[in-house]
């Protein structure tokens, strides 16, 4: 057995998914950590938990929480020996709606892991388990952003709520939402596994694994081509190996186990173009995920007369990555969704019959071809990750996370509120070297939301901070097309206008060629004259005085006609875009 990490170190292990609801927090109205966070509950979260659904579970063990668009989950959760963290009748209400019940059941079913070398296989939960022992504890630092839960006085889960922000494929605008978030750790040998599930207040469900910790294992066989050495550790090959999840869901949806539909949707390439195929399944099956067809699946629930209801939950394996197959020692490799008819002695996806001795031993064993139609059903699900060695792996690992999505569709339609584009309000400027700026860009947005502010090709000598104010000492001449990005937490607005930095002109000469000079120009040379010569040219003085008046109106007048006509002229493009989407090493 290999170190185990400290917890307090929990904090970095899943900060990937921490981060988005400090600088979510950062943006909102000011709140109490725990309103914040969704811990105490509002008048009107009261009031509709009055109409909760009944579970078969109470106190602690159920949860029941309304997010900030009216939406509500509650679910039972327990901390198993062998799966750790499980929930169980499950049951989403839409914002406004009535509770609908959406699983039975859910958990993980196997933690396989197989090295490239084909020396060794692990199946973490049937050989070790990942609550009991193996569960690790939470302290107070572990869960900062939530409340702990506790089983038999161990602080066994977190709950937490965060701000998220949906896009539509192919739209400019995004909703505010926010997710329900439960997880639980395990320590199995040099990893560490963040077991998280997470609901939407769409009706989403986001189950995933987040694994750290450190390698296990590595050969002193340096020529073999199964791994990698690493920086400073020049003697030891640290061996490639692929992490297969399992995930068991038991759908009930609506008022009966034994009334559901399962479909699998693909876009196949026919003719130059794709073409939506959908097949309801009418006996058991086993089938793998097909990129070049964007293949998923949906569960259905049907109406009395058979007819798909409309409302339903497409898995979506958008997160397919690398595909482990090794048929000739373990056969159920081959596939990655299985659908079968539930069977209390049918738990694990591998590995069952050394619990359940009479009972087969694997999912692709379950999938036998008995008939879907007025049975409960149960869908299984593998995600792969082919985890190659890499120097920043050495301990401690940064977590990297996998699972997929189950997205509900035909839900009676929400008011989540859309957020709008912020709009850039930009003009043209123009400064005289060795001038000092301090200004701010401006910019409207609908929705109220604090804006962030960059700048580039700015005029030499001059910055710009994340509110928009631009200042400095202008530094050197020239024509400065200066961009402008300006973020509101879900959009990017961009635009571009010119900054001219040169002497300042004289005044306009008098005359029709403009060559003449300048009245206002021999104003100091006309008051030494008449100070030497005495009263006598007073009236003299008086006279060039008014002319030089007249010609000094008329000076103005021109030059605010021309800059009203070079404002008229001038423009500032503004666009908008989405944001280029993060990376999907963290899992959010």
């Amino acid at each position: 057995m290999m170190k185990v990490i400290p917890l307090l170190a929990l904090a970095a292990i899943i900060a990937s998914q921490l981060a988005s609801v400090t600088a979510a927090n950062a943006l909102a109205p000011s709140k109490t950590a725990a309103e914040s966070h969704g811990l105490v509950e509002t008048s009107a979260a009261i009031d509709a938990r009055a109409a909760a659904p009944a579970l078969a579970c109470e106190g602690s063990a159920r949860i029941s929480r309304t997010l900030a668009n009216g939406a509500r989950w509650d679910f039972c959760w327990l901390s198993r020996v062998r799966e750790n963290l499980v929930l169980s009748d499950v049951h989403f209400t839409p914002p406004g709606g009535s509770p609908l019940r959406v699983l039975a059941s859910a958990s993980i079913a196997q933690l396989h892991v197989a090295y490239d070398d084909s020396d060794v296989t692990y199946s973490d939960v049937t050989q070790y388990g990942l609550g009991g022992t193996w569960l690790q504890e939470l302290s107070e630092a572990d869960c900062v952003y939530g409340e702990r839960l506790y089983q038999d006085s161990r602080a066994t889960a977190c709950l937490w709520q965060e701000n998220t922000a949906t896009t539509a494929v192919g739209s400019l605008e995004t909703t505010r939402g926010s997710s329900l978030n439960i997880y639980a750790v395990s320590q199995v040998g040099a990893y560490t596994y963040v077991i998280s599930w997470r609901l939407h207040d769409n009706g989403a469900i986001e189950p995933g694994i987040g694994a750290t910790g450190a390698l296990q294992r590595s050969s002193s066989e340096l020529e073999l081509p199964f791994g990698r050495i690493l920086s400073g550790d020049e003697d030891t090959l640290w061996l490639s190996h692929t992490h297969n999840y399992y995930w068991r869901l038991d759908f009930d949806l609506g008022e009966s186990a034994t009334d559901d539909a399962v479909s699998e949707v693909s876009w196949p390439l026919v003719a130059g173009s794709r073409q939506r195929q959908e097949t309801f399944f009418d006996t058991e099956q086993a089938r793998s995920i097909a990129p070049d067809e964007n293949r998923g699946w949906q569960i259905h629930e049907r109406r009395v007369d058979g007819v798909t209801s409309g409302m339903r939950w497409f898995i979506d394996p958008y997160r397919y990555g690398h595909r482990y197959q090794r048929m000739d020692v373990e056969p159920f490799s081959e596939h990655d969704f299985f659908v079968t008819v539930a069977n209390d002695c049918e738990r694990f996806a591998s590995q069952n019959a050394r619990f359940n001795p009479d009972c087969l031993n694997d999912v692709l064993e379950y999938a036998d071809g008995e008939s879907l139609h007025g049975e409960d059903l149960v869908v299984w699900h593998r995600v792969a990750f082919h985890h190659v060695p890499r120097n920043e792996d050495q301990r401690n690992m940064h977590s990297h996370w996998d699972g997929f999505v189950i997205r509900p569709l035909g839900l009676p339609a929400d008011d989540t509120p859309v957020n709008h584009p912020p709009v850039l309000l930009l003009e043209n400027r123009s400064s005289v070297p060795a001038s000092t700026v301090d200004l701010r860009l401006v910019a409207s947005d609908a929705d109220g939301d604090d804006l962030v502010w960059m700048a580039s090709n700015l005029p030499t000598g001059l910055d710009i901070d994340r509110r928009g104010r631009v200042s400095g000492r202008v530094e050197a001449r020239g024509n400065w097309s200066v961009d402008v990005e300006v973020f509101d937490g879900e959009h990017v607005a961009t635009g571009n206008f010119t900054w001219r930095v040169e002497e300042e002109r004289g005044p306009v000469a008098v005359g029709s060629g403009g060559g003449g000079l300048n009245p206002l120009w021999l104003l100091p040379a006309l008051a030494a004259w008449m100070q030497r010569h005495g009263h006598g040219c007073r009236r003299a003085h008086r006279h060039a005085h008014r002319h030089a008046h007249r010609a000094h109106r008329a000076h103005r007048a021109t030059h605010t006609a021309a800059r009203a006509a070079g404002r008229i002229a001038r423009t500032a493009s503004a666009t908008i875009r989405r944001p280029r989407p993060p990376g999907r090493d963290g899992f959010n």
